[in-house]
């Protein structure tokens, strides 16, 4: 919130952050100068019969072999377990053989390749128990004319029906999916952990942006050569044997696709560049709670700036000193000389640069803006909702009341 501008981030939205003391500057420097079901098995109890019964009809009292009932009923329950299990293989063709859940393996289907090749590929890999019925499952479906060449990544456990899908769809390579909000080293290590690229190698790479100036101009004049801000969190399909210049690249490509949807006029007009709204961004990015929350929490920001008045929020700092939102910030941290630390109340105006990735629906929150006159605001648990305030008695009063 800012003095209020310290509600929690998109990372943990669980805690909740007091504001710090507001520092305002007449004319301060920033971005704005002026303005399925199993049967019992059980069989029916045979009728009592007494010992009288059994004298006239010849047989001893005493049991001399298997009740012929009980053994009726054990045959006809897995009897029935059977056709169970070979209607269900049917239905979803487990396709599980030697490789054990969880674990991926590489297999790469040639151009034309025939279904009964592709098969085979798959049980001589391990992925599957059966060629035959892999074959059979994919003619049942329709699909031996649709299966698709490539290199899968394919995850022991995953049924036939799974895997076939993944052929039409040609869903090849590694499915690398980053969160909005994640920073550039959250980013790096999850590159690793789903591609096998080196996070470090991954990382080196985003840190030295002029070298890719020339091909993405939106890089230009960055803080510190960082892609921060930069690198837009999406899903992605990833090759196997990508590097990590490719991975960079394709998530830079999409950053430039999706920013031409957003209308930057309205920032332009308040002296804001493409940069400013992406680092303004990546701040609302970190503090809402709520979609709806997004355009006012920029509003909050953009008044801030106007009335030259610190932004005051912890997220911010937190990004600084390198802590986890989930712990607590000391004075030390909150007097940080840092530029990216906004609680330090000489630092007006935005911090240095962008502290994390924003998705495109708060960068364009954060070119246009909610008109509000809001300078405060906090996420109230009590309330569940967050709250917005004018001015500071407004905002000391409401904390009093529904603040943590």
């Amino acid at each position: 919130m800012a003095k209020g501008a310290h509600s929690a981030s998109s990372d943990n939205r669980q805690r909740q952050r007091k504001v710090a003391p507001e520092h305002s500057r007449a004319g301060a420097s920033g971005a704005i100068p002026a303005s399925s079901s199993a049967q019992s098995g059980r069989a029916t109890p045979q009728s009592a019969r007494t010992r009288a019964d059994y004298a006239k009809s010849g047989y001893s009292s005493r049991k001399k072999g298997p009740n012929k009932l009980l053994i009726i009923a054990i045959v006809a329950a897995v009897l029935l377990v059977g056709i169970v299990i070979f209607a269900v293989s049917q239905c979803s063709g487990s396709g599980s053989g030697k490789v054990r859940q969880g674990e991926q393996i590489v297999v790469k289907v040639e151009p034309g390749a025939a279904t009964k090749h592709i098969a085979t590929e798959l049980q001589e890999s391990g992925v599957i128990a059966s060629a035959d019925e892999f074959s059979k499952r994919v003619d049942k479906l329709g699909h031996s004319a649709s299966l698709q060449s490539g290199t899968y990544i394919i995850t022991g456990g995953e049924d036939l029906d799974v895997i076939i899908r993944m052929m039409t769809n040609g869903e090849t390579g590694y499915l690398l999916t980053i969160p909005e909000g994640y920073t550039i080293k959250q980013i790096a290590a999850q590159v690793e952990k789903t591609c096998g690229i080196s996070a470090d190698e991954f990382y080196a790479l985003t840190q030295k942006a002029s070298q890719y100036v020339n091909e993405y101009p939106f890089l230009s004049g960055v803080y510190n050569d960082s892609m921060e801000g930069f690198l837009y969190p999406d899903t992605y399909r990833i090759d196997v044997g990508a590097s990590a210049d490719d991975v960079v690249r394709t998530m830079l490509d999409q950053f430039g696709g999706r920013i031409q949807q957003v209308d930057m006029s309205y920032a332009a007009s308040k002296n804001l560049t493409l940069y400013d709204v992406v680092t303004l961004a990546s701040i609302v990015e970190k503090e809402y709670r709520h979609e709806s929350d997004k355009a006012p929490i920029a509003a909050v920001f953009y008044n801030r700036l106007r009335e030259g008045i610190t932004l005051g929020s912890d997220v911010t700092t937190y990004y600084a000193v390198g802590k986890e939102l989930t712990e607590e910030l000391t004075n030390e941290d909150l007097a940080s000389d840092s530029p990216y630390n906004t609680r330090n109340p000489s630092h007006y105006g935005l911090p240095a640069g962008p502290i994390c990735n924003p998705s495109v629906s708060t960068i364009n929150a954060a070119a246009n803006p909610a008109q509000v006159d809001y300078l405060y605001f906090f996420y109230s648990n009590k309330e569940g909702k967050t709250m917005f305030f004018a001015n500071e008695p407004e905002f000391s009063a409401a904390w009093a009341q529904y603040g943590d």
